[in-house]
Formats: C-alpha cells, structure tokens, sequence
C-alpha cells in the first residue's frame, strides 16, 4: 500500500510541478491584459446618436442597451452618456439621479470619471442639490474634480460624513475647500461644529472665527455669518471665555430668527459669570409677549432658578406654576404626534413643510412652539422644493407628444425619481421624529425637576418663616434698597408690565437679593 502511494506522488509531482511553470508568469512578467469586447451595433448606433446631438433619439438608445447584457463591459460608460444626454434634454433632475447612479457604480480609474464629476458637480451646484452626490461622490478621488468645483463636491462630501457621525473625515474634508468658494465660510463653519462635537471646542475656534470672517454679515450669505457668530460663542462657552461668548451673543442682529435663541445663551454666560441682574436682563426680553408661543422652557427654567438663588420664594413658585399649566399640554400634544409620526414619518414632514413654507397646517396637528422649533431649519426647505421639483419634470414629461413619454426610459426614469422623493421625505421626516422624540424626553425631565423645584422653595420658604419666628434672622428685606445709580446714556424708567418692541434687549433689570442670614 505504501509502495502504491508513492508511486503515485511521484508520477503526480512533476505533472503539477509542469503545469504550475505553464500557468505562473515568470517573476516580474505582469499578466497581459485581455483587450475590451468588441461593441455591438446597438451600441455604436446610439452613441452615432449623441455625437450627432440626437438628444431624445440618443436616450432612449442607450437605454436599450443598458438592458442588453450584451454590451455590459460598458453599460457604466453608457451610464454616463445616458445622464449626459439628459441632461441636453434640459431633465435636470432626471439626469441628476442617472449622474449618481454611475457615481455610485463605477470602479476607480474609469477614464469618463473626470468628466462625469466636472458635469454632476456643477448641475448639482446649479440645483443645489449635493446631498444626492455626496455619497458617490464619498467614495470616488475627489481631487479630479476641476479646480472650480473643488468647493462644493469638498464641502457635500465633509457634510455627508459629518451627518453620518464620521467626524475626523467630515473635518478632514472641509479643510480641503479652497478659500475663493463661496462654500468656504460654510466649510469652515461646519468644521468648527464638528470639533466642538468631537469635544474640542478649542481647536474650533480657529475655524470658526475664519468663519465669521469670511461671511458677508450684510450680503448673500448673511445667514452664514449669523450662524458662525452663535456657534463661534458657543465654543467660547464651552472653555469657559464667558465674556467672548456674550460679545458674540449680543453680535446677533435683532432680525435673525437666532436672536431669540442668542439672548438666551447669553443669559446662561451672565449667570455662569455670577452677574445674575445682567442674565434676568435679556431673560425679561426672553419672556416678553413678543415672543408668546415661542418654545423655550430652559429659559423659563433658567429664569426660575435666579430666583431661587436670590431667594425670591414666592415669585419663583408662581412661575413654576405657570410653567407646569403651560407644558403638560404640550407634552401631551407632543406624545400624540410622536404616536402617529412613528407610522407615517412622510405625514411628520409634510406637517413641518407646509407650515415653514405657507403657514398651514395638516391632518398631523403639531403643538405652535413644537412647528417654532423648526423654524431655522432650511434643509426642510430644500428637500421640499427638490420634492416639488422632481413632480415638475415628470408633468413636463407627460405633456410631451413624441411618443418619448410611453416608453419604457421614462418609466424607468418616473421609478428611480419616485424612489428619490419617498426616501428624501421618509429620512427627513424620521430625523424630525428624532428631534421630536428627543424633545419630549427633555420636556418630561424639565417637568420632572419642576415638582422638584417647588418643594426646594416651599422648603426654602418655610425655613426663612421658621427662622423669623425663632428670632434668628440677621437683617430684614425691608431693609434693602436697590442701587439707583443710572450709566451715562441711560434713563431710569421703572418697569409696570408694559413691553415696547424696540426695547427689547435693552433691558437692565436692577433686583434686591432677598436671601437673609440665619444664625444657628
């Protein structure tokens, strides 16, 4: 048996060791690469048809070809000249998703990606529509874009992996924007919020304040520098630079749908500083009736809590009060919406949007102060108008008479696009839910610690009558007299509940610490 078997191994040995030499290349040979397939004529046909500027002719062969496996070597190439020839057409939003759809399909080092990125950058910049790219566009070598269009495809590349909690890469991309962009301060803006998320809000002062440099506070991008000034003092917040924090919080101007939120942040670095009249000041302009309806309970809370470290018992329980009535029916409203926008996320966006846009309001009722807390945000916009935009082109298309609208391109076409609307309205719609969810938690917590806050003062309370009755108070309130001393340019107007509009944010509330000393 022994004998047998290596009669074997040693006839198959040197068969194998043949075949190997036959087969391997020899050290340092490369293997010869085998030449493309030769091009069916349907291919040729239709890319005669795109040299000759045949544009609906040309896109609906290509299309054919794209479902013939015949030619699928370069079905990727097709893909290209297919969103190309769309685009001619004027289909923008059709060729946008078929721009993508190579994007997202084709290998590295695909000789028509240099202009396939030249082209789907600078349709998505006119459309303003990145976001779509943003995840071809991730995975492909970005510096072949053109130089001019280094600034967008940089920037919706560092936002998509910002928003998809890649944060060292989202910051590496936006560094890369070149200065002479118009998404430069945005970059930079979002680079500095991405630090301050990856917990280094030292590091994102530098582009932050590049930033709010760079941005026109009077031009076009206005908004961009109201939002770099308030994150700009939030970084200074959180290293504690509570003095920088309220010059860039009171650089808000009074117009910006930020300066609500502004006066309020600025209230916490006045408190944090100790400087508590200077926190009830903008607090006062917080509370006022202009801004009735507006969803702020930290600031009520923050409120609450001067007047409990000043020890204004009473007046902090009426106002605990008042913030109990006022917010369980909103938790309430809350909880339903929350119950129903978990089965339909699309009816949570469609509430938001048609309230942001026309100030209506739909099946899916929202609580005012809930639709308020939405009101920066523009990407409900964005995704809205695309939405629209896409049922435009596709009623565009029906209208046509050449026979181009039956065909099986423009069902194709109506699937990718109605794909394109359920998806962007679905996850706007549940990142929405998110922040409603998010809300409510943080709302049941605030109302949680309310009942906490009215026992403190009632204890609180009790403590200072105990302590009158026992003769062990060392001084009386009565006593205490504000500082009626006035700053040169101001005028002392005692406040009788009357708000005017153009005094909001000038208020200087002078209050008397009630605390007294008791002795033991």
């Amino acid at each position: 048996m022994i004998v047998r078997l290596l009669a074997l191994l040693l006839v198959c040995l040197p068969v194998a060791a043949v075949a190997q030499t036959e087969e391997a290349p020899a050290e340092g040979e490369e293997l010869e690469e085998l030449p493309p397939p030769e091009r069916s004529r349907k291919l040729k046909k239709a890319l005669k048809k795109v040299k000759d500027k045949e544009w609906p002719v040309a896109s609906l062969a290509l299309h054919k070809v794209l479902q013939d496996e015949e030619d699928a070597y370069y079905h990727t190439e097709v893909r290209y000249y297919l969103a190309y020839t769309l685009e001619q057409m004027g289909l923008s939003y059709s060729a946008l998703e078929e721009y993508n759809r190579y994007l997202l399909d084709v290998e590295p080092g695909h000789a028509l990606i240099p202009k396939a990125l030249k082209r789907s950058v600078s349709l998505g910049r006119q459309m303003e529509a990145g976001w779509i790219l943003a995840p071809g566009l991730a995975r492909l070598d970005t510096s072949l874009v053109t130089k001019g269009l280094q600034g967008p495809a940089m920037y919706w590349v560092g936002r998509h992996h910002f928003e998809d909690g890649n944060l060292m890469v989202a910051q590496a991309y936006l560094s890369l924007v070149p200065k002479d962009t118009e998404y430069y301060a945005q970059a930079r803006m979002l680079e500095g919020i991405t630090m301050v998320s990856g917990g280094k809000p030292v590091e994102a002062i530098a582009p932050l304040t590049a930033a709010y440099q760079a941005a026109d506070r009077y031009g076009v991008d206005q908004r961009t520098w109201e939002v770099a000034n308030i994150n700009l003092g939030r970084a200074y917040y959180a290293i504690g630079n509570f003095e920088r924090a309220i010059e860039h919080f009171e650089a808000t101007p009074r117009e910006s749908a930020l300066w609500f939120e502004s006066l309020y942040e600025a209230s916490w670095a006045y408190f944090r500083l100790g400087r508590l009249s200077g926190a009830l000041s903008h607090l006062q302009s917080v509370d006022s009736p202009f801004f009735k309806g507006t969803y702020h309970p930290e600031a009520t809370l923050l409120r609450i809590l001067i007047f409990y470290y000043l020890c204004k018992y009473i007046s902090g329980q009426e106002m605990l009060d008042d913030f109990t009535e006022e917010h369980y029916p909103i938790q309430e409203a809350l909880d339903k919406a929350i119950r129903k926008a978990e089965s339909d996320p699309e009816a949570l966006f469609d509430a938001l949007y048609a309230w942001k846009t026309a100030k209506k309001d739909t099946k899916l009722k929202l609580p005012d102060p809930v639709k308020q807390w939405f009101s920066t945000d523009e990407s409900l916009v964005a995704i809205g108008d695309y939405v629209a935009g896409i049922d435009a082109e596709l009623a565009a298309i029906d209208r046509l008479k050449t026979g181009w609208q039956k065909s099986a391109l423009r069902k194709d076409l109506e699937g990718h696009l109605k794909d394109r609307k359920r998806d962007a309205v679905e996850d706007k719609g549940r990142e929405a839910l998110a922040k409603l969810t998010s809300m409510h938690a943080v709302l049941g917590g605030h109302l949680g610690s309310s009942e906490l806050y009215k026992v403190e003062m009632i204890t609180a309370e009790k403590n200072i009558y105990d302590a009158a009755y026992q003769g062990r108070l060392m001084d009386r309130i009565a006593t205490r007299k504000a500082d009626s001393s006035v700053q040169q340019g101001y005028r002392f107007w005692p406040f009788q509940g009357e708000y005017w509009v153009d005094e909001l944010g000038w208020y200087e509330v002078n209050t008397i610490n009630e605390c007294l000393v008791i002795t033991k």
